[in-house]
């Protein structure tokens, strides 16, 4: 269901709101575009003259208030705020949005409207993110040959005095092994870290010999050079990113 509107009057856009929207605030978006005037109060006071802007109402109660440029939008009421409308003595359309935890409120004034969409959408999907350094470690636990062969993962998240070794696990002679997963360039930082996840692991298994691999998509030569000093190791892993392709070519579209 899609209703639209262009260039209503004050009158009109009120009219308009109340039949198509104000009956089902919850199953409808409402988009305004416009020239307006916000004033917002609430964790701070802000007042943002007048401007050609998208202000968009969803099912939940958001509020968003978009200007042509930027992604972020420049004002916004969080989930579960009310919104209502009516028309000024200057026979202006104005907006009020109010949230109650913590305190804010919002209103909005058009003195002009360019159009108005009320539409109701389904949408049960779930975002599925791939290229994360997840993956790079599902990757070596599901095949770990890819870093060497014989190599065994025995614990995926150790705990250690400094912090939370990726993968934890035995070569083929049964030495330790501590590997420190990147999802993208691997830094001077990352070296640092995996040399005290190594430390770390010395002291518990009381083993002088503790190997410690740097894994990621890429690793500068500085950074290959400070792992050797060090008498560490590193390992560039390509991300597999596997996400349903729908833009795929079949024998059905020919």
């Amino acid at each position: 269901m899609i209703k639209n509107i262009f260039n209503p009057t004050a009158e009109e856009s009120l009219s308009f709101i109340e039949k198509h929207h104000k009956s089902k605030p919850d199953k409808t978006i409402l988009l305004l575009v416009g020239d307006c005037m916000v004033d917002y109060r609430g964790r701070a006071r802000s007042l943002l003259d007048w401007g050609e802007r998208m202000v968009m109402i969803k099912e939940d109660g958001t509020v968003l208030v978009h200007q042509p440029v930027m992604r972020e939008p420049v004002n916004w009421q969080p989930v579960g705020s009310k919104t209502e409308f009516k028309i000024n003595k200057d026979k202006q359309l104005v907006m009020r949005s109010r949230h109650n935890r913590p305190p804010e409120k919002m209103k909005i004034t058009f003195r002009k409207i360019k159009s108005i969409i009320v539409s109701k959408l389904r949408d049960k999907a779930t975002l599925v993110i791939s290229g994360m350094e997840t993956d790079v470690v599902n990757q070596i636990i599901t095949d770990p040959k890819i870093i060497e062969d014989g190599l065994r993962i025995n614990k995926r998240e150790k705990h250690v005095k400094s912090g939370l070794i990726d993968l934890y696990g035995f070569d083929k002679d049964h030495v330790p092994v501590v590997i420190e997963v990147k999802r993208s360039i691997a830094n001077i930082s990352a070296v640092q870290q995996l040399r005290m996840y190594v430390n770390d692991v010395k002291k518990d298994v009381k083993k002088a010999n503790v190997r410690g691999i740097l894994c990621a998509p890429r690793i500068p030569d500085m950074v290959k050079k400070l792992l050797s000093d060090y008498g560490l190791e590193w390992h560039e892993v390509e991300r597999q990113v596997i996400l349903p392709d729908d833009w795929q070519t079949t024998l059905k579209d020919f």
